[in-house]
């Protein structure tokens, strides 16, 4: 939207600026129908003129955003292959980490047995 509305801004800018200029300037009424004449057929080109580069534009934010999905695709991809090798890798480890895991939670249960004190009835 922000774009829209600054193309439209220069394109109205412009058509008031030359109209100003035209009117403002001390000229006979043929030489100023036909200095409007010319410079409606320049503002007409350069609106064309601008139409076309929006469509490149157009053109080349569709292309870059189709990359971009591409590259985001290929990259989680990427990641998901990461992951799994490395699950291949640690699965041989886990069964000890468990095991010592379990022997810790052992030892802070026994150590928490210790050092509460006991409670006579």
């Amino acid at each position: 939207m922000k774009a829209k509305s600054v193309i439209l801004g220069v394109i109205t800018g412009t058509i008031v600026g030359a109209a100003a200029a035209l009117l403002t300037a001390p000229s006979s009424g043929t030489e100023l129908r036909s200095r409007v004449k010319a410079n409606t057929t320049e503002i007409s080109n350069s609106i064309k003129e601008l139409k076309i580069q929006l469509m490149n534009l157009k053109e080349d934010a569709i292309h870059a955003s189709k990359i971009s999905k591409e590259t985001i695709k290929a990259f989680i991809e990427d990641v998901k292959i990461l992951i799994e090798g490395w699950k291949k890798d640690i699965e041989p480890n886990s069964e000890e980490l468990s095991k010592n895991i379990k022997e810790i939670e052992a030892t802070i249960q026994e150590l928490e047995m210790i050092a509460s004190p006991k409670i006579e009835s």
